[in-house]
């Protein structure tokens, strides 16, 4: 999303929050005051890995998009360069999943986010990032 809220043509078919990806996942975040972000993911059974657990990779993925968002609100195009996550424990499906993100520091082109996976208030995932700018 662009920082007057319109989606950028560019990523209207991203799998992650794209609107035109008619089997993604549409994810929507909201920008806090201290420029972090917030959404909400509902686990369906059609992302499970092992029965009634949502797949890791869906996890890494709504983490991504999160950190992602962050930097989309101030009109920036970033590209994923490392992602790093830590499982604590399985997210079922069926569960709503809270998705937070803020940046850690920028080093000229290079920004540092982390992002958090929660479900009723216990952190189920973290992720650390390094996002290069598109060009």
């Amino acid at each position: 999303m662009s920082p007057n809220g319109k989606e950028n043509n560019l990523h209207k078919n991203c799998f992650a929050c794209g609107s035109n990806n008619g089997v993604g996942l549409r994810l929507k975040f909201d920008e806090r005051d201290d420029g972090s972000v917030v959404g909400y993911f509902t686990a369906d059974p059609r992302f499970e890995g092992y029965p009634g657990i949502v797949h890791g990779g869906i996890i890494a993925t709504l983490l991504d998009s999160a950190m992602s968002h962050c930097l989309f609100k101030k009109g920036l195009m970033p590209l994923t360069g490392r992602l790093s996550i830590r499982y604590s424990c399985p997210i079922r499906v069926g569960t709503v999943v809270k998705l937070e993100a803020r940046i850690i520091k920028r080093s000229h082109k290079i920004f540092f986010l982390e992002g958090k996976a929660i479900v009723e208030e216990k952190k189920m995932a973290f992720a650390e990032a390094k996002y290069m700018l598109r060009r």
